[in-house]
């Protein structure tokens, strides 16, 4: 992996992938469908091989867009491609800096908490970067801000975690080992991978039932659509047919049946406005015919009305219904004005209705659209093609207004579609109903149909992108769900491996563990083996004197007995002593014996120590001088008798530990929190030079201090029940030191004044 083109290839064919991943299992594709993944594998790749490798995510995103391109035609801008590329850099450099200790350590896998916030930080909440992305190109795509948005940025925060925190894991796994054997690390790879496969594949039958529940609803709303406006044409044929037939059948039809005749049909309500009459009018019988219903006009290109010219034949309006607002049209010649309309030569051929071009007609000072329906009347029912001139007796003529029909069955803003409608017949078509249907990214569906020789056009396309529709509930859960179980199964298979560390280190630590407590075990039962020796020893000596005694007894005269008795009473008393210390150790062995809390006079305690040991000392050379730290309390509540026993043993057993006669105790004094504070007994000695520590000096001080005597032994035990200890050093200028601690609480003021008043109380009883 050090050679830097193996990277760069790696990185390209790992990204375009997973590109081809999202194109084979996202219905219906768009630009922004590949980006949630696309920062996923960035995140993984960049953590994987660095941020160098940022170059390689650019040039392959610029591939794969060159693709959609020119292979899917989607519409793609150049700033969107590079929003998309700042994008995926921010991500992939902020997931770098977020966990480069833990990658760096490699101890991402070193607990379950290390464990979560590596997935958290390489998941949740690095991939907001690209789902803010992805809405803000949904917007520049489809040029509108829409208002169902969090479903687009939803499904691309979850593409991105589910990318990123599986793929992550699996390149971290193969960099450094993480104390995994290699079937594990295989294991998680096989399961990762299939998890992806499988989750894309639910992703995939989810988004299919999503599109065949779109494309059936789509149906409906078409099928509805094209049959309304089919059943309305039809409705509006039948109704000009119905008064051909009814010109056909009469010999001659005044203005009064032609009224009467249409009020039945109007009661069918249609999208007809007005209903007219174009007899045909020889020029023979013109005058004839303006004598009764006003001159024969026609339109100038202006728009304007004026006396027909000579013709051989005319179609002027003799009838409208309903007359309101029409008469100003009576008399228009229909011959010679719909020529840029519809064309009437066209009509008398066809025999059938034949549907015009759109009109404008001026209506409430308002310009609205119409479409003429015009069926030309013959004299006999079957004319054959070459005498329909001749049979001709005029054309019925419909003014149909669809604007309110289309209207009314338009779709609900609920079904989401847009109505289109246009007439196509022309190269140039004309707009009926509705505005140009925008096609990106939008499902659009064309039907023509034939409306009286016209074609038109329905178009039905949806108002917004599938990506900014409104979801269902179903879409909404089957996101979540996905994301969520696949959060879950990678957090599963990634304990695996942390339980496994975490066993790994527990059994470490029980193995050190296991080792020291062997350690002290067999110290401990080294000190106890020395104590017992010790104890063997002392409690020798006298035995061995009382033995010693009693057998001169019988060999000295009765008045130098008594010399002897004395010595047995004194070796007597030590015997006892003894065994008193053998009480003691095993009370402290079971745990019996307890330490009082009393406020004590430490400094007139000190005195009254260092007075009695002066006494016993008085007739030999040893001494030890107290030396008392400013900081040591006067006032401090423990037992006074348990710690007149410990200094009282040590003082006895220092001279003959240090081998000298002149010792220092300096007392000192180190206070913690709540009034508890550390008594420090130090005994040293200046008499020796450093030059001059003896083998067997050393050879002690490597043992234990309890191993010198009983009673030093009994006095450790006392410090340890008291918090402290007692230890054997030399100092880094060969000076010997023995050290012994013990806590205490230092007496508050309030306890020091009662102690004062029942000391004063007592000392005056007593005088």
């Amino acid at each position: 992996m050090q050679n830097t083109p193996q990277r760069f290839f790696l990185a390209i064919f790992i990204y375009l992938s997973v590109c081809a991943y999202t194109f084979f299992f996202i219905a219906p594709y768009s630009f922004t469908s590949f980006v949630g993944p696309a920062a996923g594998i960035t995140t993984a790749l960049v953590i994987f091989l660095g941020v160098n490798i940022l170059l390689a995510t650019a040039v392959a995103t610029v591939l794969f867009c060159l693709f959609l391109y020119f292979w899917l035609e989607l519409p793609i801008e150049l700033s969107m491609i590079i929003i998309t590329l700042l994008a995926l850099t921010l991500q992939g450099f902020w997931a770098k800096q977020l966990i480069l200790s833990e990658v760096n350590k490699q101890n991402w896998l070193k607990s379950r908490r290390d464990l979560f916030s590596f997935l958290l930080k390489i998941g949740p909440l690095i991939s907001l970067v690209s789902a803010f992305t992805v809405v803000i190109l949904t917007v520049i795509d489809n040029q509108s801000l829409g208002e169902n948005l969090l479903f687009t940025f939803a499904n691309c925060w979850s593409n991105s975690i589910l990318f990123s925190i599986f793929f992550t894991p699996i390149f971290l796994l193969y960099q450094g080992r993480h104390q995994l054997s290699s079937s594990k690390r295989f294991f998680i790879t096989l399961a990762s991978l299939l998890a992806i496969v499988t989750i894309g594949l639910l992703f995939n039958i989810s988004q299919n039932v999503q599109q065949h529940q779109r494309q059936d609803t789509f149906n409906n709303v078409q099928r509805e659509v094209l049959q309304s406006i089919k059943q309305e044409i039809a409705l509006t044929i039948e109704q000009v047919n119905s008064l051909s037939a009814f010109f056909k059948a009469s010999e001659q039809v005044n203005k009064n049946e032609f009224d009467l005749f249409l009020q039945h049909v109007f009661q069918n309500k249609s999208s007809v406005r007005v209903f007219e009459w174009a007899p045909v009018v020889n020029h023979e019988n013109r005058i004839e015919f303006e004598r009764y219903f006003g001159n024969i006009n026609e339109k100038t290109l202006e728009g304007k009305l004026k006396n027909a010219t000579k013709r051989s034949r005319y179609a002027p309006i003799q009838y409208i219904y309903p007359s309101l607002n029409n008469g100003q049209v009576l008399g228009f010649n229909v011959f010679n004005n719909t020529k840029t309309t519809i064309d009437m030569d066209k009509v008398i051929s066809h025999g059938d209705v034949v549907a015009s071009a759109p009109v404008s007609l001026i209506q409430d000072e308002h310009a609205n659209l119409a479409i003429l329906f015009v069926s030309a009347v013959f004299s006999e029912k079957d004319v054959q093609e070459q005498n329909r001139q001749d049979h001709l007796l005029g054309f019925v003529i419909a003014v149909v207004q669809f604007e309110r029909f289309f209207k009314k069955i338009s779709p609900l803003k609920s079904d989401e579609i847009t109505l289109f409608i246009e007439d196509i017949t022309m190269q140039e078509p004309y707009i009926l109903f509705g505005k140009q249907l925008n096609e990106s990214y939008r499902h659009v569906e064309m039907t023509d149909i034939n409306v009286g020789s016209r074609i038109w056009r329905i178009s039905l396309g949806e108002n917004t992108p599938w990506q900014m529709q409104e979801k269902n509930w179903q879409v909404w859960g089957m996101l979540f769900g996905a994301t969520l179980g696949g959060i879950l199964f990678q957090v599963l298979i990634l304990m695996m491996a942390v339980y496994s560390n975490e066993l790994s280190d527990q059994v470490t630590q029980k193995t050190r563990e296991l080792i020291l407590a062997k350690e002290k075990s067999e110290h401990e039962n080294t000190a106890k083996t020395g104590f017992l020796h010790t104890l063997t020893n002392e409690l020798k000596t006298p035995l061995e004197a009382l033995i010693h005694f009693t057998a001169q007894l019988n060999k000295i005269e009765p008045h130098e007995q008594k010399s002897i008795v004395q010595n047995m009473e004194l070796t007597q008393d030590n015997m006892q002593k003894l065994l008193n210390m053998v009480e003691d150790l095993s009370k402290l062995e079971l745990g019996e014996l307890t330490v009082n809390s009393e406020t004590l006079d430490f400094y007139g305690f000190i005195e009254r120590v260092d007075a009695m040991l002066k006494a016993s000392e008085s007739n030999t050379d040893k001494n030890i001088a107290f030396l008392i730290a400013p900081n040591v309390p006067h006032f401090i509540n423990s037992d006074e008798l348990k710690i007149q026993q410990l200094l009282i043993a040590f003082c006895g057993g220092v001279h003959q530990l240090f081998a000298v006669n002149n010792m220092k105790l300096s007392i000192k004094a180190h206070h913690h929190q709540n009034s508890i504070a550390t008594l420090l007994f130090v005994f040293t000695s200046h008499d020796i030079e450093t030059s001059d520590l003896t083998e067997k000096f050393q050879h002690f001080i490597a043992k234990d201090v309890a191993s010198y005597s009983t009673e030093m032994a009994i006095a450790k035990e006392v410090c340890q029940l008291m918090g402290g200890d007692a230890n054997l050093a030399i100092s880094a200028s060969g000076e010997r030191i023995l050290t012994v601690s013990l806590k205490v609480s230092v007496t508050s003021s309030k306890q020091q004044q009662t102690y004062q008043a029942e000391m004063f109380d007592e000392n005056l009883n007593k005088s």
